[in-house]
């Protein structure tokens, strides 16, 4: 049986994905559903940064061979960071609005609305029952440093890819998606207009692609 790591959203959690499950398990998948740092039982470790999440995620994929990943946000770059650090174990990656770093000091933001400091905290304050206030801080703080070393990673990712973009309702910029695609070998990018979570707001839809790719035995 293969392995299928689901990675949540940041503020989010693992039973974002509970109405996928079965439909993963109908194709063949064990399917793993990791807590991220900072969300519900987890680890809170402040400053977030992204290579903690990563290193996280390696951690748990301990015991495991090849496994594919679907990730939504902070779970989707999460999911493409660990395809760069360890490509070979990597299967297929799906990655629903991947929020894209920059290259370097002269690229841009990965978003298109970024979300003022004191919003951030107060968003963070909303949804603390669910993750540390501070996490989407931290996270979003690291997300507009430049990541060289992950651009630079993206080409030795053979495993084969669904950028998901949610269209003119998400607040990413959604022109990146493109760029990734161009580096990566094997990645494609679809679009879904439901804004930034596609798999809560057109299950249906993204459903029917997620399936059709992971049911897919080319390369």
């Amino acid at each position: 049986m293969r392995d299928l790591v689901c990675l949540h959203a940041g503020t989010s959690g693992p039973s974002t994905w509970d109405r996928f499950v079965p439909e993963f398990e109908a194709l063949g998948y064990r399917v793993h559903r990791p807590t991220l740092l900072g969300h519900g039982s987890a680890p809170r470790r402040r400053p977030y940064r992204l290579d903690d999440f990563r290193d996280q995620v390696l951690r748990e994929l301990d015991g495991l061979d090849r496994v594919t990943f679907v990730g939504n946000s902070l779970g989707a770059f999460v999911a493409s960071a660990v395809a760069v650090a360890e490509p070979e174990r990597v299967d297929r990656l799906v990655l629903e609005e991947l929020p894209v770093p920059p290259r370097d000091a002269a690229d841009t933001a990965p978003t298109t609305r970024p979300m003022p400091a004191l919003a951030l905290l107060a968003a963070g304050w909303l949804t603390r029952r669910k993750s540390d206030p501070l996490l989407l801080r931290d996270v979003i703080a690291d997300l507009r440093r430049p990541r060289p070393s992950w651009w630079a990673g993206l080409p030795t990712v053979q495993a084969p890819t669904l950028l998901l973009a949610g269209g003119p309702k998400s607040h990413l910029d959604q022109t990146r998606f493109p760029l990734v695609a161009e580096t990566m070998p094997t990645a494609t990018v679809t679009t879904i207009d439901a804004g930034h979570r596609i798999h809560s707001k057109a299950p249906d839809r993204w459903l029917d692609i997620v399936r059709g790719f992971l049911a897919f035995k080319g390369a």
